[in-house]
């Protein structure tokens, strides 16, 4: 049933297309279009209590008949559009000669290489685990995509597109098979934009198609998207947004202006760091227009916003009843503050060289120490301690220079972030050609944002993943620069020198790759193995023990105990306790064959017990519990148990098998 929305997409282009709209735009358009119906008809079947598989393959095929009515209706009108036709003769040096059709060649081969893993590997990574896809597996299980009994507010809060996305694709397929895809799509799809937002700047083929080559070769974005996070999710709607917002100020029609609002409104609801970034984006795209598109955009503004709202308010709504913000708990919560506290000059400064930091990590630790030094002196200089815990995300932490990694959490962008400086002090020093001007504006922008998101969000070593839109949006300066001031053959020589790299990175994923190499993990390894990948091996065998002993039983109802909260000093808070998806898709918690849900909670959230109910747990796995009494005096009705290193596993009298 997966085709039921691809057939969906495909419609909403060829509809786009028919009605006279160019390949790329209406690729862009078809996914805002697409994304809004998939968090609409969520949201409704939410309330009906249908989010099950039947309930979104009929609302899939709902959406193909009404699109395909709608096609017919097109083909068979007489005032129907064709498609736009280029009828000018391109000025030789524009065209793409054989070189550049062989680095599309590449392209392609990267993408192919990134697909394959995205396909063959399961999702991992421990904020998958930990949130994205227990708060999916939550969802499906409760039929509905309201607030359930968790410690781990992260699966309440946060914005969703991602994971609505991937539950989509699991209810569809009926596993976590295609989980991933939704990042490759994005990844693609930020190479589409970008070559588009080129476009509507002026620039020429070849420009456009280094914009997207720039985009494809982000060492932490080939990384990333062959897995389950959100990160290149946000990146694409934010391009999205950027697209159509440009291409409103040369054409103010509805479809730019209906797509401008719904792909900011994807982009909120994606990740919350959307919040710092977009409104620069917004405001000097904005300021690039003519003064008449500028005004008609702020009469259109009420329809930006209730297009936005349209997409944001259910979850708004649920977190202000749950805590009374509509961002939900306050992003300073608990042991980690994610936020910088006392904002101020230096500790911008000092963090605007943090994030750099993330980019300049080589593969010699004697040389990264010396890199260190450098920085740890430049923040001195500023006034700044460089392991100030008020701008470092976690207890204790201190300032790193990462070593060049192949992992998708400590991957840096160096070639990309030279060529990001370089491009920027080209523009820069030439600000007085008139060509030049939107690119200043633009730039202003990008780097306006990341100055905000440096003055806002606290430094970990983990956190480079975050500024991927930045290098997606600069994918755009880089190109225009590089084909306006440097040579054809250098140009040539560097997009070979990217796309190496990015094939490189492509083929050795460090935890999914596809050729063997050395300790790394395999794509091609056991998926329940491979649920552990991400340093958290040393959990495998008491997980996928404890959930081999609740398949031997015929219990179709389990909860799952993911949190110790006691007050007994010996007992420590363990983040392992979080790490609770491979548990739930081990035991094939899918809410049809097995129902799971969180027992045990004991925080704000556990009020949702009384609005997700569930009949009596027949077993309970019950993580860092082994050496809990107060947890075994919790369960001691259960007459079984079994102790699996700290994990126990209490299950009732019936353990006959199935």
């Amino acid at each position: 049933m997966i085709v039921l929305p691809v057939v969906a997409f495909l419609q909403l282009f060829l509809i786009l297309k028919k009605n006279g709209t160019g390949l790329r735009k209406a690729f862009l358009a078809a996914a805002t279009l697409f994304g809004t119906s998939l968090v609409l008809m969520t949201e409704l079947l939410s309330i009906l209590r249908l989010v099950t598989r039947g309930g979104v393959a009929i609302s899939w095929l709902v959406l193909d008949v009404v699109c395909l009515i709608v096609y017919l209706k097109l083909a068979r009108s007489a005032n129907a559009v064709p498609a736009r036709i280029q009828s000018d003769v391109e000025p030789a040096e524009n065209r793409l000669d054989w070189a550049s059709k062989a680095l599309l060649g590449a392209a392609g081969l990267l993408v192919a290489l990134v697909g394959i893993t995205a396909l063959l590997a399961p999702p991992g990574s421990i904020d998958v685990m930990a949130y994205h896809l227990p708060r999916v597996a939550m969802w499906i299980n409760n039929h509905n995509v309201g607030f359930f009994p968790t410690a781990n507010y992260t699966q309440l809060i946060y914005g969703s597109f991602a994971e609505y996305s991937i539950m989509h694709t699991m209810l569809l397929w009926g596993n976590d098979r295609l989980a991933n895809m939704i990042q490759f799509f994005s990844f693609v799809g930020c190479a589409i934009a970008v070559s588009y937002i080129v476009e509507v700047l002026g620039g020429n083929r070849r420009s456009q198609m280094l914009a997207a080559l720039l985009s494809l070769t982000i060492p932490e974005g080939i990384l990333e998207a062959s897995g389950a996070m959100n990160t290149y999710s946000a990146a694409f709607w934010i391009a999205t947004a950027t697209a159509f917002l440009l291409a409103f100020n040369k054409d103010s029609s509805w479809l730019n202006t209906i797509c401008v609002g719904l792909a900011a409104g994807l982009a909120i609801f994606t990740k919350g760091t959307t919040y710092i970034i977009l409104p620069f984006i917004v405001l000097v795209c904005w300021w690039m227009g003519s003064r008449a598109s500028r005004i008609l955009f702020l009469k259109r503004a009420v329809v930006f916003l209730a297009l936005i709202l349209a997409i944001n308010a259910p979850q708004y709504l649920r977190n202000y009843e749950f805590d009374g913000s509509p961002l939900g708990v306050p992003l300073n919560y608990g042991e980690v503050h994610l936020t910088v506290q006392d904002i101020g000059v230096r500790s911008t400064a000092a963090n605007i060289l943090r994030n750099i930091s993330f980019h300049v990590g080589t593969p010699v630790d004697s040389l990264n120490l010396k890199i260190e030094r450098i920085f740890r002196g430049a923040m001195r200089m500023i006034g700044a301690d460089p392991d100030d815990p008020r701008q470092m995300n976690w207890p204790g932490e201190k300032f790193v220079v990462n070593h060049t990694s192949f992992n998708e959490m400590l991957a840096g962008n160096p070639f990309h972030f030279l060529l990001l400086l370089t491009a920027l002090g080209l523009f820069f020093v030439n600000f007085k050609r008139p060509e030049n001007r939107p690119m200043i504006w633009y730039s202003l922008g990008l780097v306006a944002a990341f100055v905000a998101f440096s003055a806002i969000i606290k430094w970990h070593r983990w956190s480079s993943r975050f500024e991927l839109s930045f290098f997606v949006l600069g994918a755009v300066i880089i190109a225009l620069a590089l084909t306006r001031y440097f040579p054809r053959r250098v140009v040539t020589g560097i997009a070979i020198v990217l796309l190496g790299w990015g094939l490189l990175n492509a083929s050795i994923n460090r935890y999914r790759s596809l050729i063997p190499f050395g300790r790394w993990q395999s794509a091609y390894g056991s998926r329940a193995q491979m649920y552990f990948s991400y340093n958290m091996d040393y959990l495998a065998p008491s997980y996928i023990a404890a959930a081999e002993e609740v398949n031997k039983t015929r219990c179709a109802n389990v909860g799952i105990n993911a949190y110790t909260p006691l007050p007994d000093p010996e007992i420590e808070r363990s983040p392992d306790s979080f790490f609770t998806y491979p548990i739930l898709a081990l035991i094939h918690a899918d809410g049809r064959r097995r129902t799971a849900w969180f027992a045990g909670v004991h925080t704000l959230a556990a009020r949702y017990a009384e609005r997700q109910p569930h009949p009596a747990a027949c077993a309970v796995i019950c993580l860092d519990c082994a050496k809990a009494p107060a947890k075994w005096d919790e369960y001691r009705s259960f007459p079984n148990h079994a102790v699996f290193e700290n994990a126990v596993v209490f299950t009732s009298a019936d353990k006959s098998a199935p």
